[in-house]
């Protein structure tokens, strides 16, 4: 069942309980709905469905993908009627790597073999907004996550949907600890914000707002210092996963116990590109 909550007079937040908490908002008009990406089952987004249907008496004008990673995506066809809006990167993304897993994951998922993945027919790139019966959607790259993120603020009840680029453990394995420590900063200027909606996890109110996001800087320079240290050491995998997620702020059991396999996830990732950029920089000086 999707836990579904009011955060402000028009905007609402249903949250998976089949999946990592992910979490997808709905704002209300006069004139229609807009949501802001689907949760990973069909079955969940059809809550969503019938909620605007019976509940609200609505129907959903745009739908809007924060970025193109399937436990945001899945449920777009579920809104024919509705205009979908993404990063000009998501498009590209969708099709050479959201597809291809997709074909994978039916077979071995028989709850999304109904599942259709929907591109994109506006693109934004830097910033955009929507606007529909009084409300206005503000919307803004937002990499580091993945290079397709985008943030949605909702500027009359001052929410701010940050999608993955806040989630209770950073998460850059698809993207770049760079981008997503700029993109955080870059989030902390965005005022007013009543509420904060992560793309996984709890929504974060407006005296929580600042703290938390110091706790994922936090962690990204911990991250980062600790493989830093590993590399110029010559140390092995070992040595690369010492690092415990909790010595860096982040709980062992955030997201749903999840935050060790990230964790090592990023460690993993980080120490990759890192080794590879430093042979590409000795093999252009021995030349």
């Amino acid at each position: 069942m999707v836990l579904r909550e009011r955060i402000s007079e028009h905007a609402y937040v249903f949250r998976s309980s089949m999946y990592a908490k992910v979490n997808a908002g709905l704002i209300s008009t006069p004139e229609g709905c807009i949501l802001i990406d689907t949760l990973p089952y069909p079955e969940e987004t059809q809550e969503i469905v019938q909620f605007v249907r019976r509940r609200l008496r609505s129907q959903v004008n745009y739908v809007i993908l924060t970025h193109s990673h399937a436990d945001h995506v899945y449920g777009a066809y579920l809104f024919p009627d509705a205009e979908v809006i993404g990063h000009l990167y998501s498009r590209k993304l969708l099709l050479t790597q959201t597809k291809p897993a997709l074909v994978k994951a039916r077979t071995l998922n028989p709850a999304l073999a109904d599942v259709r993945l929907i591109l994109p027919g506006i693109l934004m790139e830097n910033e955009a907004a929507v606007r529909l019966g009084g409300a206005t959607l503000i919307m803004r790259h937002a990499p580091g996550h993945a290079p397709d993120v985008i943030s949605v603020y909702y500027k009359e009840e001052k929410v701010l949907f940050a999608s993955d680029a806040m989630m209770p453990i950073p998460y850059f394995v698809h993207g770049d600890i760079h981008d997503l420590r700029q993109t955080l900063h870059g989030l902390a200027m965005i005022s007013p914000v009543e509420d904060l909606v992560q793309g996984h996890g709890d929504v974060l109110l407006r005296g929580e707002v600042k703290s938390v996001i110091e706790t994922y800087l936090h962690y990204l320079d911990c991250v980062e210092h600790h493989v830093d240290q590993v590399l110029a050491e010559g140390g092995n995998k070992q040595a690369l996963l010492s690092l415990d997620v909790e010595s860096c702020g982040i709980p062992r059991i955030s997201l749903e116990g999840l935050a060790t396999q990230l964790h090592q996830e990023n460690l993993v990732a980080l120490f990759l590109r890192k080794r590879k950029q430093r042979q590409q920089n000795q093999n252009k000086q021995a030349a």
